[in-house]
């Protein structure tokens, strides 16, 4: 018979271990779960930094407009310059940096002015046919005409399908139903929901523009000469090639060329004879896009803000958004 004494003895070894081994699985637990409390406040940090970079981006942009003092709006003025601020910026926050964007929303046709009434508005549905027929485009004639047709009955009133349009009956007919608008757009993403309109043809690819940088939902209609994307310079008007267009571009860009009038296009060689009567176009602008991207580490916070400015130079946000 073996000894009691010896027994509990080697009860009370066991019993040790295993307290040992809870103490050690409870202890490494702990230093887990400290080790991730940190790492989480350390983030949680770090994206309330990144978070105030962008801002700070996105009021510095309001103060480039807001000092703005120009007689017509062009891509020679500091906010339509700010690459060097990237640069700069790197010595302004302690790891980060600062990429500001700055996009003159009148230099972009205004989708909303497709309709007048419900009907089409000829002029900018010429203009939007001679945007979409450029060959980067990709589109065929009649999909230009559906996309049209499709875009209007979103906008306009009436349940009324134009031609081969889409209303009510296509939308709710999807897998994730929605209504037709029936109004104008209240911002241009609201384009994706259009039929037809695919996330390529809105954003771009690498072989062709974006809808995205070219259409705009702010303003009365007109189109900012100076500022205008290339492609929206060959829609003003049939005679204006893709060549015009860049020798145009050309032109606008050296700082000793005015462009204080709207007809300063005649003075580039060979348009002489050109006439822009599809759309008004004008020299100054209100309405802006500012886009302010914060940079920490492999963090990155994105703001956007449309802001309008008024002929005293002061700005109001008309929107913005995160990401």
């Amino acid at each position: 018979m073996k000894n009691p004494i010896t027994n509990k003895k080697g009860v009370a070894l066991i019993l040790v271990l295993l307290m040992v081994s809870v103490i050690v699985v409870l202890t490494l637990q702990l230093n887990v779960s400290s080790r991730s409390q940190v790492h989480e406040a350390a983030n949680l940090g770090d994206g309330i930094r990144v978070l105030y970079i962008a801002k700070s981006g996105l009021f510095a942009g309001m103060g480039l407009l807001s000092e703005d003092r120009g007689d017509a709006d062009t891509l020679n003025e500091a906010w339509a310059r700010t690459e060097a601020l990237t640069e700069q910026s790197k010595s302004y926050f302690d790891g980060g940096y600062l990429e500001l964007v700055i996009e003159d929303e009148t230099g972009k046709i205004n989708i909303n002015k497709l309709v007048a009434g419900n009907d089409f508005n000829g002029a900018i549905k010429g203009l939007l046919t001679r945007l979409l027929t450029q060959p980067q485009f990709q589109i065929q004639e009649q999909e230009i005409e559906d996309l049209l047709n499709a875009i209007k009955d979103w906008i306009d009133a009436d349940s009324e399908v134009t031609a081969t349009g889409a209303e009510n009956a296509y939308y709710q007919g999807l897998g994730k139903s929605y209504a037709v608008r029936n109004g104008p757009m209240e911002s241009i993403d609201e384009l994706l929901m259009v039929r037809g309109v695919t996330r390529e043809l809105f954003y771009g690819t690498a072989e062709r523009p974006g809808l995205a940088r070219l259409l705009t939902v702010q303003g009365e209609g007109s189109v900012n000469i100076n500022t205008a994307p290339k492609e929206v310079l060959r829609a003003l008007a049939p005679s204006i090639t893709e060549d015009a267009a860049n020798r145009m571009d050309d032109y606008r860009r050296n700082p000793a060329n005015s462009l204080t009038e709207t007809s300063w296009y005649r003075r580039v060689p060979g348009l002489e004879n050109t006439a822009i009567d599809s759309v008004t176009v004008v020299t100054k602008s209100e309405h802006f896009q500012i886009a302010a991207k914060g940079h920490l580490g492999t963090m990155k916070r994105t703001i956007r803000g449309i802001v309008k400015r008024d002929s005293g130079k002061k700005l109001s946000v008309v929107a913005w958004r995160l990401g």
